[in-house]
């Protein structure tokens, strides 16, 4: 039996509401990096004004598939994915959008460090990376 390791602090207080996870396995662990949505989707939101989305994580998010229709959802391109939320950064959006949302942007550059970290020791164990969404 594989022991579960959950990281919840992005998700603690928020209980209740809609969740998503970041999930990989490596030989007798499961990781979890579970968040609230409101974080989760209005970084992506926040990309989407300055990187692409016609690829990659950007486009599932922005066309509402990938773990929107099926989840568990398969992370394909890792390194992709660990480029974009590195290169988070609030400098490269609308003042607007980050006025809109002062509870929760100054929290995300850290949610981004977070996801980063947790993609790069996925990629480290050779682990597939899978998106949960509930």
């Amino acid at each position: 039996m594989k022991t579960e390791i959950v990281n919840d602090s992005y998700y603690t207080g928020f209980e209740g509401e809609p969740e998503i996870a970041f999930v990989y396995e490596k030989t007798n662990e499961r990781q979890v990096l579970k968040m609230w949505t409101g974080y989760f989707e209005t970084m992506l939101d926040l990309m989407c004004q300055y990187e692409s989305y016609n690829e990659g994580i950007l486009h599932e998010y922005y066309v509402h598939e990938g773990w929107y229709e099926e989840s568990p959802w398969e992370l394909t391109n890792l390194d992709a994915t660990i480029r974009l939320f590195k290169s988070f950064n609030l400098q490269s959006v609308d003042v607007k959008a980050v006025d809109a949302s002062p509870n929760i942007v100054p929290t995300l550059p850290e949610v981004a460090r977070e996801i980063t970290h947790f993609l790069e020791q996925a990629k480290s164990n050779e682990s597939n990376v899978y998106i949960v969404y509930d």
